[in-house]
């Protein structure tokens, strides 16, 4: 072969390299992921993975404090092989609210073995104080004690979920009810700008001397800003319960 030819072939080579080079350039840059928000990587100057930066979603400190029971669970026996249940909840983060946590009471007899379990779904929101409340639960023998669990906790920053609804909540005083049974009336007025939906309304009833003997709650479907609504109540007449102390507390999570 001459040198004419071996000339030819090298610069053919050289030729067709150059076009693969930008050809595979090309393609490289045309499909590069785009970086959002969910990819996975901390890039687009994210100040974490997926959070903070360009994105929505805040950014959760190492150092955040786990929602929990401010007390022990409370235990009240409702009625033959049924006993209701209260715990009181606390988000010491005020800059860090939940809107949607899962909770389960275990029901313990004096052996420390499980009678029965009761699960749950709820929210807090920034340096909140709630109740949780299982009225009514059917038990297949004596309960002892029982404890609160919480998991699957998703946080968010305090001004995505906004601040704890504006409700004012009274006690309007017992109602005739069915014998054995106590009937308390309350209503609720919607203080905030908001409306809301699913607004459940939690009743910590006491006795004479202001000790808690039981819980109960109810459900309201809406309420608009500015409006009122009643609703009612309803427990077993258990010794010592006194219906004009009972108070009332009312959780609804803003959309």
């Amino acid at each position: 072969m001459d040198a004419r030819r071996t000339k030819q072939i090298i610069y053919g080579a050289l030729y067709g390299l150059f076009w693969i080079c930008i050809f595979a350039g090309v393609y490289f840059w045309s499909s590069r992921p785009v970086p959002t928000c969910y990819d996975g990587v901390q890039n687009q100057g994210e100040q974490g993975v997926d959070c903070g930066g360009p994105c929505a979603i805040a950014c959760i400190p190492p150092n955040l404090k786990a929602i929990s029971p401010t007390g022990g669970v409370l235990v009240f026996a409702s009625g033959a092989g049924h006993v209701s249940l209260l715990a009181q909840v606390s988000n010491t983060n005020t800059g860090f609210a939940s809107p949607s946590f899962d909770y389960r009471f275990d029901l313990d007899d004096a052996s420390g073995t499980l009678v029965a379990s009761v699960l749950g779904r709820s929210f807090i929101y920034g340096g909140e104080v709630k109740y949780l409340a299982a009225p009514n639960v059917s038990v297949n023998g004596p309960v002892d004690h029982a404890t609160l669990s919480i998991w699957n906790v998703k946080w968010v920053d305090t001004p995505t979920m906004g601040i704890v609804p504006q409700f004012a909540v009274q006690n309007d005083g017992p109602v005739p009810s069915p014998t054995g049974t106590v009937l308390v009336a309350g209503s609720i007025k919607n203080n905030d700008l908001a409306s809301f939906s699913s607004i459940l309304v939690i009743g910590v009833l006491k006795s004479v001397g202001g000790l808690v003997v039981g819980t109960s709650q109810t459900t309201l479907d809406h309420i608009a800003p500015g409006a009122s609504e009643d609703f009612t109540v309803m427990y077993p007449a258990v010794p010592g319960l006194d219906p004009s102390l009972t108070q009332f507390y009312a959780y609804a999570l803003r959309t």
